[in-house]
């Protein structure tokens, strides 16, 4: 697999999560009106928030790339790879970082959680391209 292709899928995959996070969000809002009343409303996504999880989606394909698409757990699909790399990435690099960020800045749960959702989102949409890019390629 070529390493600029899994780099542009993860680069498209963060742009992507940007995205579906906003309808989700916006979902929710709509279908439950005190989370806007009780300020976990996400805030308005501006460019540097969509570079950074574009940037956050080239490091997972580079990662991706460098553990050759975890090819030790075999005789799974591409979707359930995805995933579990996905959720690897959120549970062992995001989760602390996310945790760390609310405590010093002192957010209240439903912020944190929110941020915390947004980057699994990311991470496991990144994960869910790679596999599949990783197993049309191989």
């Amino acid at each position: 697999m070529e390493r600029s292709y899994l780099l542009l899928t993860g680069s498209l995959s963060g742009l992507v999560s940007i995205l579906a996070q906003a309808v989700l969000w916006s979902l929710a809002e709509a279908a439950f009106p005190r989370l806007r009343a009780e300020g976990a409303s996400s805030r308005q996504l501006d460019v540097p928030d969509i570079l950074v999880h574009m940037a956050a989606g080239v490091g997972l394909g580079l990662l991706f790339w460098l553990s050759w698409g975890l090819t030790a757990i075999v005789d799974v699909s591409w979707w359930q790879r995805g995933l579990i790399f996905g959720g690897l990435t959120w549970a062992v690099l995001i989760a602390p970082s996310v945790i760390s960020i609310a405590r010093a800045m002192q957010l209240a749960a439903m912020p944190a959680t929110v941020l915390a959702m947004r980057w699994a989102t990311t991470c496991v949409i990144a994960g869910l391209a790679c596999a599949w890019s990783w197993e049309r390629a191989v």
